[in-house]
């Protein structure tokens, strides 16, 4: 009886420092490395069967990965990242389904993109931001973007970061200055937006052209909610960046004077006032920009007054007539409700809803821009 007592105790010793042993090498609840495959990139499209959705998990190819880790190029011979397709209603189905094609643990905790099709549904929508929400090892930082083309193209196209495609997107994201805007959005960003009243999301679109395999990050998709509306034009993406102070590269060609001013920025503050029951909405937007060129070779102190006049005055053009657009379209990116709800709760909440007033907002526009000579220095 005694021998008995005493084995069971040294097993229970030695249980017990093995369980501590794997508590502390992180084996208790985690796999190595090694044997995961580190999702980067996830892709989310409409499927072919009614109600269920299809996700694209992105993830690099272990060869790709060690040479990476060495600083040297990936092998022609082995293509950096591998694609698995899961389907279904939920994302844990399209997850189960993904898994059962490979032998290493898909992890999403290292989740860099997220590409949503604009053809997605908002009912499906709302149930994969849902679903990812409440995945414990995904975080709120990913940036996504939108596109109206197969996510299987856009997403296997080459870039100057081929070895890991979703690097040339994250960092062009995560660089503002890198872009015409700063048209970066996080997925806690895109959420949050969808989620608080009186301000539509957005997301920027990408576009492959499909005889040069180009990559176009120029544009910016349009939701109500998070039912896709539409999507603004180069152009009209450009003067959406100045109504939100996110413009850093934007031109303009003034044909009277044959000059070109570039570099346009600036911040832009928006006011919304309430009288009589009408809503006023206000951009008060200072802009500076450089004299690139100009047709007399030399300005005078009169000539760039009066180019910074007609320059201001073609911006406010162009924002005023975005702005009519957008309440056409009946989406606010911009928050003019939400400023409204910040300013006046009590009038806000007395709306049946924000988007049968938005249209009928008074909207007004005033730019000034200041034209720097080529060669100042700020």
């Amino acid at each position: 009886m005694m021998i008995s007592t005493k084995r069971k105790r040294s097993w229970a010793k030695l249980l017990f420092v093995a369980i501590l042993g794997m508590s502390l090498t992180g084996c208790w609840d985690n796999r190595p490395v090694d044997s995961r495959a580190l999702v980067f990139t996830l892709g989310i499209e409409p499927s072919p069967k009614q109600n269920e959705f299809r996700m694209i998990f992105q993830f690099p190819t272990p060869p790709a990965m060690a040479k990476y880790s060495k600083g040297s190029g990936g092998s022609s011979q082995t293509p950096p990242v591998a694609d698995i397709v899961g389907q279904g209603k939920s994302v844990a189905q399209c997850f189960n389904a993904a898994q059962s094609q490979v032998s290493r643990d898909l992890y999403l905790g290292q989740i860099q993109l997220i590409a949503i099709s604009t053809q997605l549904s908002a009912p499906l929508l709302t149930r994969v931001l849902y679903s990812l929400d409440r995945i414990g090892t995904l975080d709120q930082t990913p940036f996504l973007f939108a596109t109206s083309q197969p996510l299987e193209k856009v997403m296997s196209v080459n870039t100057d970061q081929e070895d890991f495609p979703t690097l040339y997107y994250t960092t062009l994201f995560a660089c503002q200055r890198c872009q015409t805007d700063a048209l970066g959005v996080r997925l806690w960003q895109f959420a949050a937006n969808a989620a608080t009243p009186g301000v539509d999301p957005y997301l920027p679109q990408v576009t492959v052209k499909t005889k040069t395999d180009e990559i176009d990050v120029d544009r910016i998709a349009l939701y109500q909610h998070l039912r896709y509306v539409g999507t603004l034009d180069a152009n009209q993406t450009m003067t959406f960046g100045i109504l939100k102070g996110l413009a850093h590269k934007v031109s303009l060609f003034l044909p009277r004077e044959e000059a070109t001013l570039r570099a346009i920025h600036g911040p832009a503050h928006l006011t919304v006032t309430e009288h009589n029951g009408a809503v006023y909405a206000t951009f008060n937007i200072k802009l500076h920009s450089t004299l690139e060129g100009i047709k007399t070779q030399t300005e005078t102190e009169g000539q760039l007054a009066e180019l910074s006049r007609e320059g201001s005055a073609i911006l406010a053009h162009r924002c005023l007539a975005l702005l009519q657009n957008l309440q056409k379209m009946d989406v606010d990116p911009l928050g003019v409700g939400r400023k409204f709800d910040w300013r006046y709760p009590q009038e806000f909440t007395s709306f049946k809803h924000w988007h049968q007033e938005y249209p009928k907002v008074h909207m007004s526009v005033h730019v000034e821009l200041t034209i720097n000579k080529m060669g100042d220095i700020k």
